[in-house]
């Protein structure tokens, strides 16, 4: 296939996939509108809900951000240690990194939950503790475990050449890693990170089992304040929009670096 057949059969790609595209919004219009027909007096009650709803949503957000703070502060720890030239070390960090990657997220943030106090003495005061705070640190823990796997791969992805090249200018290895090597590596690490992201804002959900009024526990708290089995699926179905709505747009965001800067190197 020639370069002329090649560039005359971009167009007619571009306009199939505009057709694609255009049907799938008319098809969502469509069972949008049957939607709101067959479940109209729910769905306005969800409207109605919504101001409540979302302010309970902020606190998802917020815990999805504490909870990856956790995980990178503690992932970065482990996924430099798996680099240690010492062979205990990185056997150590690298049996840690597999028990939390394969330990339960519910499980760790029960464990987080009752192990916690609720007041902390701090410089001689007492500090209290909340249950969303403690149920973000348990999300973390355990993600710290994939976030340990992100930075290994991140400084494995640098090439020896560049060690060596360090090394001869007269740093040491702190030095290397600080200056040289995570500074390149942060390009392969930054979109698995957000990927990451998606997956521990996601889970805060699982607050709602330990009664941290998030979302889904101020959806349940309103059906059962209202317990219509027509409310059930809307109400379920408004839950997954606006979780899709905010972190879809990363995940397409992540992608789209990978892409880019895959394509560069």
């Amino acid at each position: 296939m020639n370069t002329q057949t090649i560039s005359a059969s971009r167009p007619a790609v571009a306009g199939a996939a505009f057709w694609w595209r255009l049907a799938g919004v008319l098809a969502l219009l469509a069972v949008a509108a049957w939607t709101y027909t067959r479940y109209q007096q729910a769905i306005d009650l969800l409207i109605a809900w919504t101001p409540g709803l979302l302010a309970s949503f902020v606190l998802n957000i917020v815990m999805g951000l504490v909870a990856i703070a956790v995980a990178t502060l503690g992932g970065t720890a482990l996924g430099i240690a798996q680099c240690s030239p010492h062979r205990r070390r990185a056997t150590l960090a690298r049996q840690v990194t597999l028990l939390l990657r394969n330990a339960p997220w519910l499980v760790a943030v029960f464990y987080l939950m009752y192990l916690v106090p609720y007041e902390v003495h701090v410089f001689g005061q007492y500090v209290f503790v909340s249950d969303w705070l403690k149920a973000a640190i348990g999300i973390g823990v355990p993600a710290s475990g994939y976030m340990s796997e992100i930075v290994r791969g991140g400084i494995r992805s640098i090439p020896l050449q560049q060690w060596e090249a360090a090394s001869a200018l007269g740093l040491d290895r702190r030095q290397i890693l600080r200056k040289v090597v995570l500074p390149q590596a942060l390009r392969s690490m930054t979109p698995p990170w957000m990927s990451l992201y998606c997956i521990v804002t996601l889970s805060t959900s699982l607050a709602n089992i330990l009664g941290v009024e998030e979302l889904m526990t101020s959806i349940s708290l309103r059906l059962a304040g209202d317990p219509r089995p027509e409310l059930l699926l809307p109400a379920h179905a408004y839950t997954f929009i606006v979780f899709f709505i905010y972190i879809y747009p990363i995940s397409r965001l992540s992608r789209r670096l990978e892409k880019k800067w895959s394509l560069k190197e």
